[in-house]
């Protein structure tokens, strides 16, 4: 099974911990990739946050959920029980896992209060307590809730794990990355061609290290890297090409070639790069995903990191040509393509903290055959 967050909130209370154990122990049977994350245990592990105010929880709120996407991200089953009642947060969740199921214990106030398993609400009539989820700390109830269970007693806790268990989990599918054509592109053109101009000149920047590069193509710029003495994590969509690769270079251990999205491929959330090459990937993402891969790789750089960036601009040739599928974007001759504003391109790196030590947009960067089209090549350092 694929990953999947069963986020399970509710205030205190209403359930969380009872139902998720149960969750867990029913899915454990089935699934053995399952964890269980619960509120109680996950401040400890976040005690650099203590408090309860509504900062406090927000930050331990959104520190959870990047947790759970970590582990998701791994192909986990992962059971959060937490309050986190922010709508912020629950959006980033669904936006955030491909599989996501947010499950809302709804509770009457009377019933919770009754209950009162960790002292709170009396404390709190006594004056003898203060900051409460629901009472003197306000909360954002779930609007759109993949499930709610009014967990009032009315049904057992083995119907509400049964229901959960039941719900069908959609996953959000990647985004399209041509791979039938990919796949045919390098069937046809199977050859390790010499490296790219722009492999050449990135290796007059680096010196021994971890490199990883985000869609590799049939490898040749990787090879390069690899000869050079840097350790090379190479990544692309088309099956084709890297089971061709890894067949072709398993003796190599200088070379490591994996087939996934780059956008959010593990690779990116399982060490710690000194350098990021991107030749011709990034115009293949839309600018959401773009934004999300500029996150990822920063976070997956070292202090002082390198991103080398090659990318095509809308003063290409071929920019407008073909089916219009989105700003700047457009599929022609079988593929997707998506055309960079440098100015924009520099100010996400910049957003997300990245220093933009070199830009320039000129010819004579990517000839081919007689075309010489406007290229943008861009190197940015995470900042120390």
């Amino acid at each position: 099974m694929q990953g999947v967050l069963y986020w399970i909130t509710g205030l205190s209370g209403a359930g969380k911990t009872t139902i998720g154990n149960k969750l867990y122990y029913a899915l454990k049977e089935k699934y053995d990739n399952t964890v269980l994350l619960d509120g109680d245990v996950l401040k400890e592990i976040f005690c650099d946050i203590p408090g309860y105010s509504n900062d406090e929880r927000r930050e331990r709120a959104k520190k959870y959920a990047r947790l759970c996407k970590a582990l998701t991200d791994q192909g986990l089953i992962v059971i959060c029980c937490t309050i986190a009642m922010f709508d912020e947060v629950r959006d980033w969740n669904r936006k955030s896992n491909k599989g996501y199921v947010e499950v809302f214990l709804d509770v009457p106030m009377d019933v919770i209060r009754s209950r009162d398993q960790k002292g709170m609400y009396s404390r709190y009539e006594k004056g003898e307590f203060s900051e409460v989820a629901g009472l003197d700390v306000d909360i954002e109830f779930p609007k759109n809730p993949d499930i709610t269970l009014k967990n009032d007693g009315s049904i057992s806790v083995l119907d509400c794990v049964k229901t959960i268990m039941e719900y069908p989990v959609s996953f959000l599918r990647d985004f399209d990355r041509d791979t039938e054509y990919w796949n045919n592109y390098y069937h046809s053109k199977p050859d390790i061609e010499r490296p790219s101009l722009f492999a050449i000149e990135v290796a007059k920047n680096i010196q021994n290290g971890n490199l990883i590069e985000l869609g590799c193509g049939n490898g040749r710029d990787s090879l390069y890297f690899a000869s050079k003495g840097i350790n090379v994590t190479a990544i692309d969509a088309s099956d084709y090409i890297i089971t061709s690769l890894k067949e072709k270079y398993a003796s190599d251990e200088k070379l490591t070639f994996i087939c996934d999205d780059f956008c959010c491929t593990k690779a990116l959330f399982m060490g710690q790069y000194d350098y990021c090459y991107s030749r011709f990937s990034i115009h293949a993402i839309t600018e959401e995903q773009q934004e999300e891969l500029i996150s990822n790789v920063y976070e997956a750089l070292k202090e002082g990191g390198k991103f080398f960036i090659e990318v095509r601009s809308v003063n290409d040739e071929l920019f407008g040509k073909g089916e219009k599928i989105g700003r700047n974007a457009f599929k022609y001759d079988g593929h997707y393509r998506r055309f960079i504003v440098k100015e924009e391109l520099e100010t996400s790196l910049r957003n997300k903290g990245f220093l933009v030590s070199y830009s320039k947009e000129k010819k004579g960067f990517a000839p081919f055959g007689d075309a010489d089209p406007l290229v943008i090549r861009i190197i940015a350092v995470k900042s120390v």
